[in-house]
């Protein structure tokens, strides 16, 4: 692996004129909150004399430079270089407004980006979920925003830069441009850089699995060829979209639930999706290292909470499962379809309406653990109407099993074991699966 580190000030950082960051569509949505953006300007604004601040580390998929526009994947560091342009654009607009037309057109040339003899482009672009409405933003557009957080974030510094006198404003820019220190990372080879991103952020602030699968997927999809990393990046851009507005943690953790037809807790969604990977992707069998990227250490509390489970009469997990081969191309189509699945479980928008009442009901009664079942129902072509006395079913199980405290972990393997049945005909498996969980309950079995 080959890295190339280099401290820059942000005039450093944003002053190449033919470099631009993109943040892929495979990213997640701008998500801080008030206390990282007041946490970054107060770390500037508190600067005494010449002291620097460094705002940490970026990781950027150079490839090989050209005399054109050269376009920088940011890999990490997504989340502090919009917030910093920002801070960059809320302050041209000021200084546009108050008639300061030489610093407006510097900060505007440190927000622009082009070849020789091209057009002019932004610096940084949102070439994700965000970049529609990041676009409406910058023109100060009003109106309704999905992402709460980036129009916030606007709200938030335009008010600040408002209230600033036109000396503290200076004061500040001059800071942020030659006192704010950034270290970028460059990579040449995908691979090498989300292997890196993943190891700099274990080392402090633990990533959530979900970015973790991410890395593991396209840094070992660049590892088969290029044409399946471009297919990796555009599933995850898929994903991020279909999970938009839901869990994607819990997506993982449903959706291996349904593949290895067992439990999987929180804490083993990481393990569980690589072991997943390696098993069943052809193109993983050629890998000269299946163990390049590290693991997540399991969480004491819910390894503790794992052995008091009972496992009687129920698939043990951790058991060797026997996984289909499938190629990367399907094993990336299976994961897309099961997200769009995924997010019309969870906020019921299968455009059924009976269905729709169904999936409604099962959440106000919190029956998170029968999703990786539904999940694997509906992605193997379950009938709606055998979905619908399936859901008829669950409703009346799910419940019964609540009133009468039966532990959520059971009731998850439970719902785990029935992942084995035959998607396009589960009902009689399923009633007969619902009885032995209840097998003293005379008036349940009437029912059922």
């Amino acid at each position: 692996m080959k890295i190339t580190p280099t401290s820059l000030t942000l005039n450093q950082l944003f002053s190449s004129a033919n470099e631009q960051y993109v943040i892929p569509a495979y990213q997640r949505r701008y998500s801080w909150r008030k206390r990282q953006i007041w946490e970054l300007i107060d770390d500037i604004d508190l600067l005494e004399g010449v002291d620097t601040h460094l705002l940490g580390n970026i990781v950027c998929l150079t490839g090989s430079h050209t005399a054109g526009l050269n376009r920088l994947d940011l890999v990490d560091g997504q989340q502090r270089l919009t917030t910093i342009s920002i801070l960059f654009d809320c302050i041209r607009q000021r200084l546009i407004k108050e008639k300061k037309s030489e610093p407006a057109s510097e900060v505007a040339r440190l927000l622009s980006a082009k070849a020789i003899d091209g057009k002019a482009v932004p610096k940084v672009v949102l070439d994700s979920i965000d970049a529609k409405e990041f676009a409406r933003l910058i023109k100060g557009d009003d109106g309704e925003y999905v992402n709460k957080d980036l129009s916030e974030a606007f709200r938030l510094v335009r008010e600040w830069v408002h209230e600033q006198s036109p000396d503290d404003l200076a004061t500040f820019l001059y800071r942020l441009q030659n006192q704010a220190l950034v270290i970028r990372l460059d990579v040449s080879e995908a691979k090498d850089a989300f292997k890196l991103f993943e190891t700099i952020n274990n080392r402090g602030l633990r990533l959530s699995p979900t970015d973790i699968i991410k890395n593991f997927l396209l840094g070992n999809a660049a590892r088969f060829e290029p044409e399946s990393l471009a297919a990796a990046r555009d599933v995850w851009a898929k994903l991020v979209r279909n999970l938009d507005g839901v869990s994607s943690d819990s997506f993982f953790r449903y959706f291996l639930t349904a593949r290895s037809k067992s439990r999987v807790t929180a804490a083993t969604v990481v393990s569980a999706f690589k072991d997943l990977f390696m098993q069943t992707v052809n193109e993983a069998k050629a890998l000269p290292d299946r163990h390049y990227y590290v693991d997540e250490e399991e969480d004491e509390s819910e390894a503790k909470d794992s052995d008091l489970e009972t496992t009687d009469n129920l698939r043990s997990d951790g058991d060797d499962v026997d996984y289909e081969q499938v190629s990367f191309k399907s094993f990336l189509a299976k994961l897309v379809l099961s997200s769009k699945t995924y997010g019309q479980l969870v906020l019921a928008t299968t455009g059924n309406k009976l269905i729709d009442r169904h999936l409604r009901n099962l959440g106000m009664i919190k029956a998170t653990q029968t999703y990786g079942y539904l999940m694997h129902l509906m992605v193997g072509g379950c009938s709606e109407k055998r979905l619908i006395e399936i859901l008829k079913l669950t409703e009346a199980f799910v419940l019964r099993r609540h009133v009468c405290r039966e532990r959520t972990n059971e009731t998850e393997r439970l719902f785990a074991r029935l992942c084995a049945v035959d998607p396009v005909n589960p009902v009689s498996a399923t009633r007969s699966e619902y009885r032995t969980a209840c097998p003293s309950d005379d008036k349940f079995h009437e029912e059922f």
